[in-house]
């Protein structure tokens, strides 16, 4: 079942008719009905984009990235033409030393009342200045419970060692993620800035690397369900769509903890486009448009009036909203200033050896 397939049967109740592909209107000049979009890959619902596009009269271009770092380096580097940004939240701090993200006006998102409250004063963004909450999740464990003896389901990161499973595995393509990873391991924060256990995580990493297939954010859903990776350092949602085409593939968090992570709708400074801008997020926070979003990513909704629309088996599964003590041992990623600079070059060496 291919997801389109999927998604007619599981989500024809939530959008009806509504989300059909539709020529847009090309009266205006492209500059002005244009909207410039930099974000995940399999980060939408496959009708979203001509919906908008539909409604609006606005051409969409949408461009991926595959780590917060390719994100950061592409505005560092002079980026300028992007009208939306989806960051995570360690991020946003980041983004705002360099001034990079717009103020926003609530005035000007009137579905911002839709957000959850738990959501709405987050420390790395307090009263949502510069963003608005879009997905969240967690980083774990997905794995192909056919390859893999049931006695041996993992439960913990320590699998990723196992020769067992050599050239059957990948890693994230993340320095925070995977050398976050192996601090967990440890017993160490996933926002240490120690340079010894640091410096400790990296070694096992370069232990571990042989087992490895590649390091991979992008085409880990591929790897897991086409069946060449067994074992996958995976987002939550990312093992979830691998698992529509692969019935094996399951996802797992990790016992001794993992992180988890908030992703944003933010307005970088000086967009071209900043009209499009508030109208993609005032539509993506429409109720049926963000639990489309949900239920198509599987990425958990931060979206009170959304999470009443999506079915009992997406908001009771405790892989995708875990219960408050697995929370209690995930850490969110913080921004861990300086200290990146560390992580930078010994991701980059650990790459290279």
């Amino acid at each position: 079942m291919n997801r389109r397939h999927f998604l007619r049967m599981s989500l024809g109740t939530i959008f009806g008719a509504a989300l059909t592909s539709c020529t847009q209107n090309s009266s205006k000049s492209l500059h002005e009905n244009q909207l410039n979009i930099y974000s995940w890959a399999d980060y939408l619902h496959p009708s979203t984009i001509p919906e908008f596009e539909r409604r609006y009269g606005i051409r969409v271009v949408y461009d991926t990235f595959a780590s917060n770092e390719s994100l950061l380096a592409k505005l560092q580097a002079g980026a300028t033409d992007y009208d939306i940004i989806v960051p995570s939240s360690y991020l946003i701090k980041q983004l705002m030393k360099l001034d990079k993200l717009s103020v926003l006006d609530h005035s000007r998102i009137t579905n911002l009342k839709n957000i959850m409250e738990r959501f709405r004063n987050p420390k790395f963004d307090p009263k949502l200045v510069h963003s608005v909450p879009y997905t969240w999740g967690t980083t774990g464990i997905g794995f192909n419970s056919a390859a893999i003896e049931k006695a041996q389901w993992p439960t913990n990161t320590e699998i990723f060692w196992n020769q067992n499973y050599a050239e059957r595995m990948t890693l994230l393509d993340d320095a925070r993620e995977t050398i976050g990873m192996s601090l967990k391991k440890r017993g160490s924060s996933f926002n240490s800035t120690d340079q010894a256990q640091i410096s400790a995580a990296v070694r096992d990493l370069v232990v571990q690397k042989p087992l490895t297939m590649c390091y991979t954010s992008d085409q880990v859903i591929v790897q897991l369900a086409s069946g060449d990776s067994w074992l996958s350092l995976v987002y939550s949602g990312d093992a979830y769509q691998a698992q529509r085409d692969n019935h094996d593939v399951r996802y797992v968090i990790p016992e001794n903890g993992t992180s988890i992570w908030l992703d944003n709708l933010c307005i970088p400074r000086g967009a071209p486009h900043e009209a499009n801008a508030y109208k993609w997020i005032n539509f993506m926070l429409e109720p049926e448009i963000a639990a489309a979003t949900a239920s198509y990513t599987r990425y958990a909704t931060p979206n009170e009036v959304a999470f009443k629309l999506l079915p009992s088996s997406v908001t009771q599964d405790r892989n995708l909203y875990p219960r408050p003590d697995v929370m209690a041992k995930c850490e969110e990623l913080a921004d861990i200033g300086s200290a990146i600079f560390t992580y930078d070059r010994m991701w980059t060496e650990l790459k290279c050896s």
